[in-house]
């Protein structure tokens, strides 16, 4: 006797009833779930690469192209790291790599040169994970300097989480206990939180991938998006709860999205800083030629 989902078809039309039924309840949590990976996943790639092409472009054009190495010491080894890990994981062959080698005349700080079969399809899919991979390898420092800097704070905010409530409460939570924690009286007269906000924004202002990163991950990002909605459809018909997939994957989004979050703000204070800082600069210099 073979025990499984059986669909109950109802007379009348049943495999038009039955598509309605899908598409009407069981396809949505996991079209929310794909949704909730994937969309956070695009605004932090937009937010994370226009700040620091503020930064970049503000920074250059009052102090040159190389104070870009204020920050690119740090940012672009992880970057670049972030790169070759991905190549190993899906089998790319890596032909040359650079984790920080400044050229400034084709306004680029390092590189990793790589190679592939067409039409594996593994190989293919690995171009998406390349391409964002210094989002993912950025936030996994980031996420390490808090472990190191503030071990309580972000256990506390990253991973104690509240199942009861909707993913973005929780994340609104943790981001209020993890600044809570951070940035108080008590830290702004410490050297430790001046540190870590300094190689915090060394990562941020690096992690946003490049023009031909994104058109690298392009290919792989159809492939991997159609094979993602595939299996929410087929989800959607043999499991009868799918609701569950939500709840079992929100404690792994918590904190993602969060170090996602606390590096969009990070950048955002530094490009604020950044245009502040010029400003004076450019006061300062008008100022100087009145005299």
């Amino acid at each position: 006797m073979m025990v499984g989902f059986q669909p109950v078809m109802p007379r009348g039309c049943p495999l038009v009833i039955l598509i309605a039924n899908i598409f009407s309840s069981g396809i949505w949590p996991p079209i929310y779930l794909l949704i909730a990976v994937l969309g956070p996943l695009v605004l932090f790639a937009w937010l994370i690469h226009t700040f620091e092409y503020l930064m970049e472009r503000r920074l250059s054009s009052r102090f040159g192209w190389n104070s870009v190495m204020a920050t690119g010491w740090l940012g672009t080894p992880v970057h670049e790291l972030s790169h070759a890990l991905m190549c190993v994981l899906f089998q790319h062959e890596i032909v040359e790599i650079k984790l920080f080698e400044p050229d400034k005349e084709n306004r680029r700080l390092g590189y990793v040169l790589h190679s592939y079969q067409r039409g594996n399809w593994y190989q293919e899919i690995g171009n998406f994970f390349i391409g964002i991979a210094p989002l993912i390898g950025g936030t996994c420092v980031l996420l390490l300097l808090l472990m190191i800097f503030f071990p309580d704070v972000g256990r506390l905010a990253l991973f104690s989480t509240s199942p009861d409530l909707p993913l973005w409460q929780q994340v609104w939570n943790s981001l209020q206990q993890l600044f809570s924690g951070i940035l108080n009286v008590q830290n702004l007269a410490t050297i430790r939180l001046w540190l870590f906000l300094y190689l915090v924004t060394c990562v941020a202002c690096h992690m946003a991938p490049s023009m031909d990163d994104y058109q690298g991950a392009l290919r792989g990002g159809i492939l991997l998006f159609v094979l993602l909605a595939l299996a929410s459809f087929v989800i959607a018909i043999f499991s009868p709860d799918t609701t569950t997939l939500v709840s079992l994957a929100t404690p792994l989004l918590v904190p993602v999205i969060t170090v996602m979050i606390t590096a969009i703000i990070l950048c955002a204070v530094a490009c604020c800083l950044v245009y502040l800082t010029t400003e004076i600069v450019d006061w300062w210099r008008g100022k100087r030629i009145a005299r």
